[in-house]
């Protein structure tokens, strides 16, 4: 009862939902969406967790589970109701997504997808998304079960990378694990995209914008994956093994980094973009470490991959003002250990947030605007990052958009609040 009472969150409101990660992953498909519910959690994506459903809805439709159908297992009404709603749209997909109901009673989404698409013919996927995890659990389970079904085949030879001329061809990529979740706005999303672009690269595969089945077959045939957020790993993985598409995680903030990004993909080897940028930045010299380990930290909040991405951004502007100071990443969402520097934390609740602040006095931190109601934090220099997964659209005003000029205005007046 203890371990649980640990959990209940009082100051943070619940965050977005495995269900609508999966839902937002999908969004660009034309994908008949069928949320396994009894209709409250359908009501949580469209409302609050997806932030484009407003202003061009997609089909989304709720189950509207029912009591007996629950306690029967009485799926062939949803089956039923799913074949009559794809007779009408002919959408290119279907897909049956979970909440906690049919998690806890054990629905066979993927026996019910299979029988959806023996009848219509419609490719269809049973998504087991529960409810009880996070949103970027269920948008990497989306966009690895997309990639298992429908990216096939290996790259021919002449397509392959080093096997034609980078410097007259641009190199394709895939961009996996963009959803509103972590860039807050298609403007954000569309931003990177254009920087991509710019650097020389051409985007293949993306749920960023609207795609299609063949687009997700062609993913197998890209020069590389760029993971610009955890719930893309998973994918990039899966291309890298089946179809031999190297991924680098890397989500750029401006063209220095996307530079950074084109020159990897060109290169022979891979690595990590907070390995390669921040012009010598991205890691203080042993004596530098020493000194820095002493004061208090920078505490960059959110998604594993943007947060080290941010990192060498903030070293080098805190070096560049003499300001000595660790500056670790901390997680409330799935991350990758082998990514994670020496003093990095991964906070299962808001108790362990706390307690890291009140064993932390002069802390800094960069994280969405509601952690700044967590008593511990309430004295903390802020930098304010919006994370749509954490607060909605609450601080849509605020975002800090993902260019270069942008980052480093907003990194200036954080780091000169911190030199006072």
């Amino acid at each position: 009862m203890d371990h649980l009472m640990a959990r209940l969150s009082l100051y943070l409101p619940p965050f977005a939902g495995d269900y609508a990660g999966a839902c937002s992953t999908l969004f660009g498909l034309d994908c008949l969406i069928v949320i396994v519910d009894a209709g409250c959690c359908t009501r949580n994506y469209v409302e609050y967790d997806e932030t484009r459903w407003a202003r061009r809805r997609k089909s989304a439709f709720s189950a509207q589970l029912r009591t007996l159908d629950a306690v029967l297992g009485d799926d062939s009404r949803i089956i039923a109701e799913t074949l009559e709603v794809a007779r009408e749209l002919h959408p290119a997909a279907i897909a049956l997504v979970g909440t906690p109901v049919p998690a806890i009673v054990g629905m066979d989404l993927a026996g019910m997808a299979y029988e959806i698409e023996q009848v219509s013919g419609v490719p269809s996927l049973g998504l087991a998304t529960s409810g009880f995890e996070t949103y970027e659990q269920g948008a990497s389970l989306a966009l690895e079960a997309l990639c298992r079904r429908f990216a096939v085949g290996e790259r021919s030879a002449d397509s392959l990378r080093g096997g034609r001329e980078a410097a007259c061809e641009r190199p394709v990529v895939n961009v996996l694990g963009m959803t509103p979740h972590d860039f807050a706005s298609e403007a954000n999303m569309e931003a990177v995209e254009r920087c991509l672009e710019k650097a020389g690269l051409e985007i293949g595969f993306s749920t960023a914008r609207s795609f299609s089945l063949d687009d997700v077959e062609r993913a197998g045939w890209a020069d590389a994956s760029i993971v610009v957020a955890w719930s893309g790993v998973a994918a990039a993985q899966l291309l890298q093994d089946r179809c031999g598409v190297p991924y680098l995680a890397a989500c750029p903030f401006g063209d220095d980094d996307c530079q950074a990004i084109a020159r990897e993909v060109r290169g022979e080897h891979f690595r990590p973009l907070w390995a390669v940028i921040g012009d010598g930045a991205n890691g203080p010299s042993a004596a530098e470490g020493e000194s820095a380990s002493c004061n208090p930290p920078v505490l960059l909040v959110g998604d594993q991959v943007v947060m080290n991405s941010l990192r060498p951004h903030v070293r080098a502007r805190l070096s560049w003002a003499g300001i000595e100071r660790p500056v670790v990443v901390g997680t409330f969402f799935s991350s990758e250990r082998t990514w994670a520097e020496s003093g990095d934390m991964s906070f299962d609740d808001e108790c362990a947030l706390m307690a890291f602040a009140e064993s932390h006095p002069g802390l800094a931190v960069v994280a969405d605007p509601l952690f700044t109601q967590i008593p511990a934090l309430r004295d903390a220099v802020f930098l304010e990052l919006p994370h749509e997964a954490v607060s909605g659209p609450l601080f849509a005003e605020r975002l800090l958009r993902y260019t270069e000029s942008e980052t480093i205005e907003a990194l200036d007046v954080f780091v000169k609040r911190l030199g006072r």
